[in-house]
């Protein structure tokens, strides 16, 4: 949460200060103290549901065997954890007990699979709360952002848990004869989120994954890594068998390991287009499915038409909501010259 104050040479400017007062029915301190208060109450709160280990297989906390990786508070800078980073060699760990989790979780009726979803996301909107408290301390967001982040995770577990109810193949009438198709999963995939939408990116990768009886090795970003491995324990709190879902935490050498490993079978990765295209060569040496979500420079067109105040406050949030971190940011405004 920011609060922003204008001030003279001497003091709050009384007109800005008989605005809190207009709008919020209290004076600008009283706000303020409410602010801090609440602040105060989202960091402990967070702190109590940091999680053991940055690293998760097979439905549990597990131990890496890397360098130790330090969970920042992005309000003061200062470590409120640190938790042992994963090497190649527990990325083989992870990749093998999804391996051995696919044979059984892919044979679960796909509308078993959604019903799994639908509870995850239940679970999750009753605890928006709590994840929000630990995504703004990772990410640093205002609270009413890390809140909307929240409901779209919840939305996406209940779209694709709703979707997948009616996955089904195709049957052809072949004039006496007829043919029919079957959907099969890939297999384990690999999935790298990124910073600024952790715990939205991560369920964006894993509903339709899992809906499609796929099985998931994860690597959070390095500097958001908390609301992704509160997930997984949900997960398992809903009934999604271990080693369905793996987490191994690190730096791009452990992204690498995922992706090199011939045990995964397709990558999605969100990020940069430079790492984007380490990625899409990586991939190529054994014809991996590859899905990636990189950053653009999205264009706003404004004509001469358009409401003007509405023009204004659409292009400040196209270029400034989520401090300009989005990946549809829109820094390039066109506007039509009249």
């Amino acid at each position: 949460t920011r609060v922003f104050v204008q001030r003279r040479s001497s003091g709050i400017n009384a007109e800005y200060g008989g605005f809190w007062t207009a709008v919020f029915g209290k004076s600008l301190s009283t706000v303020m103290s409410v602010v801090l208060k609440r602040m105060s109450s989202s960091f402990t709160r967070a702190v109590e549901l940091l999680p053991a280990s940055l690293n998760w297989i097979d439905n549990d906390f597990y131990t890496g065997t890397g360098p130790a990786l330090e969970a920042i508070n992005k309000a003061t800078g200062k470590v409120v954890m640190s938790s042992a980073t994963a090497t190649a060699a527990d990325v083989e760990v992870a990749v093998k007990s999804s391996t051995e989790a696919f044979r059984s979780f892919r044979k679960i009726p796909a509308a078993e699979r959604g019903n799994l979803l639908l509870k995850a996301a239940s679970l999750l909107e009753e605890r928006a709360e709590d994840f929000a408290h630990l995504e703004t301390l990772d990410t640093g967001k205002p609270f009413y952002e890390s809140v909307m982040d929240v409901g779209t995770a919840v939305d996406a577990f209940r779209l694709i848990g709703g979707i997948v109810q009616c996955y089904h193949g195709s049957h052809f009438d072949m004039g006496g004869s007829f043919a029919y198709t079957t959907r099969e999963p890939i297999g384990t995939v690999g999935a790298i989120g990124p910073w600024n939408y952790p715990l939205q990116t991560a369920c964006w990768k894993l509903a339709p994954a899992l809906a499609c009886g796929n099985t998931v090795v994860y690597k959070c970003s390095e500097y958001t890594p908390l609301s992704t491995v509160a997930l997984a324990g949900l997960l398992k709190e809903v009934g999604l068998p271990a080693g369905v879902f793996n987490i191994v935490a690190g730096a791009g050498s452990v992204g690498a390991a995922i992706t090199e490993h011939p045990g995964v079978h397709k990558i999605s990765f969100t990020g940069s287009v430079p790492t984007g295209k380490k990625i899409m060569r990586g991939c190529s040496d054994d014809l991996k499915k590859v899905t990636l979500e990189l950053g653009g420079k999205s264009p706003l067109i404004i004509f001469d038409d358009f409401n003007l105040r509405n023009a204004v406050s659409v292009a400040m949030l196209a270029n400034f909501f989520s401090q300009g971190a989005v990946c549809s940011n829109g820094t390039r405004v066109f506007v039509q010259r009249s």
